[in-house]
């Protein structure tokens, strides 16, 4: 009897740790929308808290209490952020959160590395709903690392991450660090490098 006993706790922790990736992918989707109530809130200020303390990354952690702290109206701060570095930040200081930027060689958006993330969604069973936004904005290429980590569709997301993700993040994540001040967005930024590297 024991002797079986070992595959199912392997195949439970296998689950419960696809389970762990995709609630953090999901996560750190939100973290690249633009600031909304209807998930930016208390709890969602915990959770980051919470995880910056689970790593025990104590600088970006202090500056995000002191932040907190300090913050009267943190929606709107956020959100003052998120549009300065994300939208409308001074001529070739705005980063925009979108793969083909960084992939097709003219700095446009909707090019072919666009079509390609589409595709591979398609191929994968999977479609926007949410037409707001190219399909390669980095909020969707997290939910869909969300699904397919929550599927344990390893393959697929080691895959997606190598040839879709991580060429063009890298140098999104450098500009980010150069242009980025507040430190929700630093953390955040960290975080998606830590969680999307291939060795984790």
């Amino acid at each position: 009897m024991a002797a079986n006993s070992t595959p199912i706790d392997q195949e439970d922790a296998s689950a419960a740790e696809a389970a762990t990736l995709s609630s953090l992918y999901s996560f750190l989707a939100l973290t690249m929308r633009y600031p909304d109530p209807a998930f930016c809130n208390d709890q969602f200020l915990d959770a980051m808290d919470s995880l910056l303390a689970s790593l025990e990354w104590q600088t970006e952690l202090d500056e995000f209490r002191v932040w907190r702290g300090a913050t009267i109206d943190y929606l709107d701060d956020l959100r003052t952020e998120y549009t300065r570095l994300f939208i409308t930040a001074a001529l070739r200081a705005t980063i925009p959160p979108y793969a083909s930027v960084y992939m097709d060689g003219d700095g446009t958006l909707c090019g072919r590395t666009t079509e390609r993330t589409r595709d591979f969604y398609r191929e994968r069973g999977y479609d926007l709903t949410d037409e707001t936004e190219p399909a390669d904005h980095i909020r969707f290429e997290l939910d869909f690392l969300a699904a397919l980590a929550g599927e344990a569709r390893l393959d697929d997301e080691e895959l997606f991450l190598r040839t879709l993700f991580r060429p063009w993040f890298e140098r999104f994540q450098e500009k980010c660090m150069k242009e980025a001040r507040h430190p929700f967005y630093k953390a955040s930024i960290q975080l998606i490098d830590f969680f999307t590297k291939e060795e984790q």
